[in-house]
């Protein structure tokens, strides 16, 4: 009993070494977050100034609590997402094209920032929350975290204005993107498979790269898109803005772009697309993966418009089993297209160069203007 005694107190001290590191944990786990809760508080005081530096610093600060602190990570990003649709709201009522709405150069300074901190943040501690910015004026920001990939997926961007930015690498798979304004916007090496894009704006922009695996583009205007690093379509010479293909004709790459195998090299992925009642007019598609894509609905099934696929470059590219019931393709380059199996029922291939297309197993009923033996 007595040779126990030892063992026991030692025990006993033991106990409450513990209980002490225990205790001195807790009240530094408590310190520590009233350290943060202080600064958070600082941080959102900034945010309210009219000196741009000292909104400047509290974005930043608030970026760096996001770095400190998991816990308090999807409160500043929901802070920072109110914060742009309070400070940078689309104008009601702005009637300019968008076009004219998307030849600003660069954001304001405190827009890029907390746009930069949003796409530095660990993803992994949104707890499920989807970054809000509808209806947000961000023309110009600048996203590139190249080779890393920035992850705004299931982001908020309905009618949100992203005219002339630069987004690479970006993943917005499961995206609210529609109605957005992406006019002449840099969209190089991102996912947007199953983004929800009815009515978007891609006028000139250069989606090169890109993915868009089941995307829904309904009514989407794709006029001037730049789908492919090495060809790009501009105006036609004297044409009202409509835009005129000029196949194999090549632009400048960035170091970066030029890197072997870059995003900027390649043709973006279509298939399996919903592009019904798209403006697809002159677009250049050529060797572009267009398997399953949807052009036109089934008029027995859906109401909605064909997409315009007038005058579009196709030489090449992968259609079979395409949606292309009641299409316009006149004057279209269809050279070596693979339309085995694709619904060209009531299509319109006036003028359409056909030469080595192959058409087994297409549906033809009511097909205008397709020759005898293509």
């Amino acid at each position: 009993m007595v040779a126990s005694l030892p063992g026991f107190a030692a025990l006993l001290a033991l106990l409450f070494t513990w209980m002490q590191v225990t205790q001195t944990s807790k009240e530094l786990r408590i310190t520590e977050q009233g350290q943060i809760t202080n600064r958070f508080n600082a941080a959102i005081n900034n945010l309210g100034s009219t000196s741009l530096d000292v909104r400047l610093g509290g974005i930043y600060a608030l970026g760096r609590i996001m770095d400190d602190s998991a816990r308090d990570h999807p409160t500043v990003v929901s802070v920072l997402s109110a914060y742009l649709r309070t400070h940078a709201a689309v104008l009601t009522g702005d009637k300019r094209p968008h076009t004219e709405a998307s030849r600003q150069s660069s954001p304001e300074a405190d827009v890029q920032a907390v746009m930069t901190v949003l796409g530095n943040r660990r993803s992994d501690l949104d707890r499920g929350d989807p970054i809000d910015l509808r209806r947000t004026s961000l023309r110009g920001v600048q996203l590139d975290r190249h080779p890393n990939v920035i992850l705004f997926r299931e982001a908020v961007l309905s009618d949100a204005d992203l005219g002339g930015s630069s987004l690479l690498n970006l993943d917005l798979r499961g995206a609210w993107l529609d109605r957005v304004n992406l006019t002449g916007a840099a969209l190089t090496g991102s996912r947007l498979d199953n983004a929800f894009m009815y009515g978007a704006n891609f006028a000139y922009a250069d989606v090169s790269g890109s993915h868009f695996n089941g995307a829904d583009l309904h009514e989407a205007n794709l006029t001037g898109t730049h789908f492919c690093g090495d060809t790009y379509i501009q105006p036609a010479q004297g044409g009202r803005g409509t835009a005129a293909a000029f196949p194999g004709r090549t632009r400048w790459l960035s170091r970066t772009e030029d890197d072997s195998g870059s995003p900027a090299d390649q043709c973006a992925d279509l298939a399996n697309v919903e592009l019904i009642g798209a403006n697809l007019t002159n677009a250049l598609l050529p060797s572009m993966n267009l398997t399953s894509t949807i052009f036109c609905p089934d008029p027995s099934v859906e109401l909605g418009r064909c997409s315009n696929l007038t005058g579009a470059i196709l030489s090449g590219s992968n259609l079979k089993g395409a949606h292309l019931s009641g299409a316009s393709l006149r004057g279209a380059d269809l050279t070596n297209v693979d339309l085995r199996y694709a619904d060209l029922r009531n299509a319109d291939l006036t003028g359409a160069e056909v030469s080595g297309a192959r058409f087994e197993g297409a549906i033809l009923k009511g097909v205008r203007g397709l020759p005898l033996s293509p």
